[in-house]
């Protein structure tokens, strides 16, 4: 049998980067190879559960989505190295944003059930503080990311010694979302209708055919971090200030999901946004709106965005925990994000991400192989 220790810890507010909600959640036993191995994985989402109780949020379960591809993800295109987990150890810290929690809690688990004896600890707040902790505390071993690294967090990493090399990994979708009790919103608005949606009083104000109702907008918090909020203000706001929207009337912003789950139960009156997986899990309670008549997994879709994991080239040199945990996350990501509702990336994509890595090892028969 082996034994996975997970514990979340969740931060009640994004911009709250330092007050930090510990509890220990729950011990999962998974069936396997002989062999013991934990897991101490810091989950640090937006809420604590008594949180989520206080506010009547009902809880959300993880619903398998049905995988984009049928292949196997290990066997396409470059093939790394095979790595036995059994013959590492070492703590591995993870931390970056939330959006991509759920595939590096997904990858570490199976990780862990392949054997790997040592902890690897996993957080999740904001890109920001992620980085913040990898380039100038140095406290962490991966940062999970939303977009590539900027000039500031590069020159940080430099003074510290650090050579930040990142990977894309999948590709997320934000996606418009009504109640699924909602009859009078259609299937597809354009970039101009949403824009007045997310902005006026009234569903009137924006179709008179429409409710004279208050349009209730719930948007993720973070707004300046480079997340969601700022990706729908630049597609669909044409770029105007971000303000506009997290400053409309009746708008609030999310710390965890399920607020916007549990909104979509009771008002039929509600809009708003999440990550493409968010909502395939819930789907029965909202209703997505395609864009210019683009759904959210349709190649034009405008509101997608790369998904990368950053780690010290450095430190993939020196710690073979770190590189054999790299390699397996670039080898197994295309399965286990099929599981999860994000969208993989081309295999040319994940081939690049796969050099990259090779090029940091200094495999040069992998890569003259790769180059063929």
């Amino acid at each position: 049998m082996s034994l996975i220790r997970i514990r979340i810890t969740r931060a009640k507010n994004f911009r709250n980067y330092l007050f930090l909600l510990s509890t220990v959640l729950l011990l999962i036993a998974c069936t396997g190879p002989s062999k013991t191995s934990k897991a101490n994985i810091d989950n640090q989402a937006s809420a604590d559960k008594s949180a989520k109780e206080n506010l009547g949020i009902q809880k959300v379960e993880r619903k398998l989505v049905k995988p984009l591809s049928t292949q196997d993800s290990a066997k396409q295109g470059i093939v790394l190295p095979e790595v036995n987990p059994l013959e590492l150890e070492g703590t591995i810290a993870i931390s970056g944003t939330q959006v991509v929690l759920p595939i590096s809690e997904a990858i570490a688990q199976r990780f862990i059930q392949d054997g790997y004896p040592s902890k690897i600890n996993l957080a999740g707040i904001d890109t920001v503080v992620g980085f913040k902790l990898f380039c100038q505390d140095k406290t962490i071993d991966i940062v999970n990311a939303v977009r590539p690294i900027t000039s500031q967090e590069l020159a940080a990493c430099a003074k510290s010694g650090v050579q930040p090399i990142g990977f894309q990994i999948a590709t997320d979708a934000v996606t418009i979302v009504v109640s699924s009790q909602n009859n009078f919103v259609p299937n597809t608005l354009t970039r101009d209708e949403l824009a007045r949606v997310f902005t006026v009083q009234k569903w009137s104000d924006v179709n008179p055919k429409w409710p004279k109702e208050l349009i209730k907008r719930i948007i993720p918090a973070g707004a300046g971090t480079g997340g969601a909020v700022d990706l729908f203000a630049q597609a669909i706001l044409k770029g105007r200030n971000v303000s506009q929207l997290t400053n409309a009337p009746n708008t609030i912003s999310y710390d965890f999901v399920e607020q916007l789950h549990s909104e979509a139960l009771i008002n039929p009156y509600m809009v708003g946004f999440l990550e493409y997986g968010s909502y395939q899990e819930n789907r029965e309670k909202l209703k997505a709106i395609a864009i210019d008549k683009v759904d959210p997994f349709l190649p034009g879709y405008p509101l997608t965005r790369p998904l990368y994991i950053y780690a010290d080239a450095k430190a993939i040199r020196k710690r073979p925990e770190l590189e054999g945990f790299i390699n397996y996350y670039l080898t197994y990501v295309s399965e286990e994000i099929s599981h999860l509702g994000y969208l993989p990336v081309k295999p040319t994509v994940l081939d690049e991400s796969k050099t990259k890595f090779l090029q940091v090892k200094g495999n040069q028969e992998l890569l003259k192989s790769a180059s063929k």
